[in-house]
């Protein structure tokens, strides 16, 4: 069955045919998250459309505050949506031919419409928060969260008081060698992500560590209680053998 399946995934024109009908899937998600925002629209086009300058500033204002509501609709329903979806999808190594895959595959691909269209305007606020919670993410107190890129938060554990900067990415997937890789990320109280830094699958950090800005943190690293991760910054070749004698010293 998994070889079949694996087949089938691998035919271009199978799965393209499977890709229309899971972005009719998401539209239909969108679409029923959308619905109250359309409503405010149609009413609001009914009401002040045709009228003068005023009556136009207020369609305007209305057209805004419908977006508002799409935000908030969005995130209850599609974070609701998800995590219906990933019920029961636990860590492990999945070949491409799996029905876990074949499951995150259509998962993934309604996440990431959120993660481009809803959470950027979202990031730093308790909203993206609480659409987190709905997935399934454990989010501590005091949490502060600058950034959009969350992909599978239902296995993600952040502890109370973290911090995570600009445009860093917690990525609770991997493939490597022919499979998909689901690992849990699980932050302690008082980490401090810096911003673009690269977390995977299994990264681990204890009380109060850090994790400068750029840095990747290569699969299952465990970073301990109070350490400190950085990269490199731009130097020379020079300067980064005499760092590297220095060390093995």
């Amino acid at each position: 069955m998994k070889r079949l399946l694996d087949r089938v995934l691998r035919n271009a024109i199978v799965f393209e045919v499977i890709a229309v009908f899971l972005y009719a899937f998401y539209c239909l998600v969108f679409a029923v998250a959308a619905t109250p925002a359309a409503l405010l629209l149609r009413w609001g086009a009914r009401q002040f459309l045709g009228g003068g300058f005023f009556m136009l500033f207020v369609f305007v204002f209305l057209c805004f505050a419908a977006f508002y509501i799409f935000l908030v609709s969005s995130t209850l329903f599609v974070g609701a949506v998800e995590r219906v979806m990933t019920l029961g999808m636990r860590p492990g190594a999945y070949p491409t031919g799996s029905p876990a895959f074949t499951r995150w595959l259509a998962y993934s691909g309604l996440h990431l419409w959120m993660v481009l269209l809803v959470l950027p305007c979202l990031r730093g606020g308790n909203w993206i928060k609480m659409y987190l919670r709905i997935t399934g993410a454990k989010i501590g107190r005091g949490a502060f969260l600058n950034t959009k890129d969350f992909y599978d938060p239902y296995l993600l554990e952040i502890g109370d008081n973290v911090v995570i900067g600009g445009d860093a990415t917690l990525t609770c997937h991997l493939f490597e060698g022919g499979r998909l890789h689901l690992g849990r990320i699980s932050l302690g109280d008082g980490t401090a992500i810096g911003a673009h830094a690269y977390l995977t699958p299994g990264t681990t950090t204890g009380k109060n560590s850090k994790v400068g800005m750029n840095t990747f943190l290569q699969r299952n690293t465990a970073v301990r209680n109070g350490e400190t991760h950085l990269a490199l910054p731009g130097m020379t070749l020079r300067q980064a053998v005499k760092l590297m004698r220095k060390e093995k010293d």
